[in-house]
């Protein structure tokens, strides 16, 4: 494992020489060193943020949702108006907008997610009756459920933290007067997990999930075909993490059954059935609102491979269209899983071993016997992000003034279901199969049956001053989830997505700024809808923990984002300057230095920009 991580982190750090060597043909050992050790503190920098950032957040971002600020600003509607070196995910043909030489962005998302919820009971339908005839009610109906605490993986460390946050960092180099612009970047492609209260009544949805896609090492290129025409290309190498804790209940008939006849037979005792079926029947049963049991997993794929194509033509100057694809992203991930029973559950698992004539009983129906408080060992599973493919055109009716419309399509329909492949008979599994569960003891099968989804955009940018301009957005995030596959743990409602924010050119430093708000009102989840969540059918679904309640959401979530873009000597000059022990000039000539006619009427920022213009803002008289 140690090797293959430094080979890892060879490819990672492979295209940061290829920067050196573009820019001056005269390498020397000093110059590349010196950028390694400007990577090594970037990402040092960046986890520890992760890592100690103070506000919860909870999540499960689907498609670009935290990656850049001026995307969170124009709502994701930036194919036709790439964000400097973040074009790398968006539109990769965008880093030919980037000005000459060598540019470094980076930056911070912090986000907050606000869930609340609320079960109640469906008065339609009767509920469970005990062995008396009694009713037997739903301790859930009428709780509210409620959570801000979010769940995310730090890579290297291989730990989770609390929080949310999503990283900015990007270079991007182009020698002066050439077509080719290269680029790399890291940055969380999918991301998002969240956690509830031990006494919350969501915990048998989802009692704490993280799932996310990092791109760790993402290079890329792009050439001008000319002034109106560029297209672009990146590769990315991912890893891709998913842990789940869920704490388990079956409330079904089968279930009731058990606890009907047990508490029907306890203190009941008779010579012939204590040697054959001894009382009481099922060892007390389990009732359909216990607790049975919790499962946890955590699982990883170090490497994910996946690619974006993009081209940007603006035929006019009053015009622009952008078209980019993002590959489908799969992955084979493998990791470690535990079981851990109830005690009714285990008392349950004895009394079908114990007899001979129980034990021969479970042998020929493959029923458990052995009491076992803990199941642990291997799981793997497979999950597939879908492929992209965005659209977007930008208008600019007057010189300050551009608008923008984007639609975005996801073939969502490529995943169908979770399969988790334990390597080992799960006694839960067992004996689900009496409750209409076909898929095996080996394999728990839940079914997404996800659908294809066509989400609309728009966006509005205003060159207020020369120095300062703003942006807004709204985009329609229509939910991939059909509600017969509704559940707590990956499922996402229709959601509205706002953004605004404004762009600064501040001396050589250009900064983004954005806030960005996405919201869905009162998304309902009626009882028997579906067999994720809360069926009556019986072995409609193995994961149907609120069967009879009605359940109501309000999701609310919260970014903000930082972010400056500068010339890559800035921060090279900083940081040697700061060090103790001097390794040499680590300045580089700007641009203006260059054996290169300027325009000396126009300031530094705009001779450093491809045809003097800035990478998210356009010259203005």
């Amino acid at each position: 494992m140690t090797i293959f991580f430094k080979s890892m982190m060879f490819i990672a750090h492979l295209p940061l020489s290829v920067f050196i060597f573009f820019q001056k043909r005269n390498l020397s050992f000093i110059k590349i060193m010196r950028l390694h050790v400007l990577f090594y503190a970037t990402g040092v920098i960046c986890a520890a943020t992760l890592l100690f950032y103070l506000p919860h957040a909870k999540a499960a971002f689907n498609e670009s949702m935290a990656i850049d600020t001026k995307a969170i600003s124009l709502a994701n509607n930036v194919t036709a108006d790439p964000p400097g070196t973040s074009s790398i995910h968006y539109n990769p043909a965008g880093l030919s907008l980037m000005g000459d030489g060598a540019y470094i962005s980076f930056g911070l998302i912090p986000v907050l997610m606000d869930k609340k919820g609320r079960f109640e009971k469906d008065n339609s339908r009767a509920g469970f009756h005990d062995f008396r005839g009694d009713v037997e009610e739903d301790p859930l109906a009428g709780k509210e459920t409620k959570t801000n605490t979010g769940n995310m993986f730090i890579p290297v460390l291989n730990d989770t933290a609390e929080a949310l946050a999503g990283p900015i960092f990007g270079l991007s180099y182009r020698k002066p007067g050439s077509k080719w612009t290269f680029g790399y970047a890291t940055y969380a492609q999918y991301a998002g997990g969240w956690k509830f209260e031990p006494d919350d009544p969501s915990i048998y949805g989802a009692k704490s999930v993280y799932i996310q896609h990092l791109n760790y090492a993402a290079p890329a290129v792009s050439y001008r075909i000319n002034n109106n025409l560029s297209i672009g290309a990146s590769f990315a190498l991912g890893q891709t993490v998913m842990g789940v804790s869920l704490d388990a209940r079956s409330p079904n008939e089968i279930v009731n059954i058990t606890k009907v006849l047990g508490d029907a037979t306890q203190n009941m005792s008779n010579p012939i059935f204590d040697l054959t079926v001894p009382f009481p029947l099922f060892g007390g049963g389990i009732g359909p609102y216990d607790y049975v049991g919790n499962l946890t997993l955590d699982m990883r794929d170090d490497f994910s491979p996946s690619y974006n194509l993009g081209a940007l033509w603006e035929p006019f100057d009053w015009i622009t269209f952008g078209l980019c694809y993002q590959s489908a992203v799969k992955s084979n991930l493998s990791g470690r899983f535990a079981f851990e029973y109830s005690e009714d559950w285990q008392r349950m698992v004895a009394w079908s071993g114990s007899t001979a004539i129980m034990q021969i009983a479970s042998i020929i129906f493959d029923l458990p016997y052995n009491v076992e408080a803990k199941q642990t060992g291997t799981v793997n599973t497979t999950v597939e992000f879908p492929q992209i493919v965005n659209f977007g055109i930008k208008l600019t009716p007057i010189k300050r003034l551009s608008l923008i419309g984007e639609l975005h399509w996801a073939e969502w329909s490529s995943v169908q279901e979770n399969n988790l492949r334990f390597d080992q008979k799960i006694q839960l599994l067992q004996l689900a199969k009496f409750m209409g569960y076909t898929d095996g003891p080996y394999n728990m099968v839940i079914p997404r049956k996800f659908k294809d989804t066509l989400n609309w955009g728009v966006g509005i940018e205003y060159q207020l001053l020369d120095w300062l301009q703003l942006r807004a957005g709204y985009e329609n995030r229509t939910t991939s989830t059909k509600e017969q596959y509704y559940d707590l743990m990956y499922a996402l409602p229709t959601m509205q997505y706002y953004g605004a924010g404004m762009g600064i050119k501040w001396s050589d430093i250009d900064i983004d700024l954005a806030l960005g708000y996405m919201t869905s009102k009162k998304h309902q989840v009626e009882a028997g809808s579906s067999s994720n969540f809360s069926s009556y059918i019986l072995g409609a679904g193995l994961q149907n923990p609120y069967r009879g309640l009605n359940y109501e959401e309000e999701i609310s979530i919260y970014m903000a984002s930082l972010k400056a873009t500068m010339p890559l000597h800035l921060i090279t000059d900083l940081v040697f300057d700061l060090l103790p022990i001097k390794f040499g000039s680590a300045k580089v000539k700007k641009v203006s230095d260059l054996n290169t006619p300027v325009d000396l009427s126009m300031n530094f920022i705009d001779n450093v920009r491809f045809e003097n213009q800035y990478y998210f803002i356009e010259n203005c008289d």
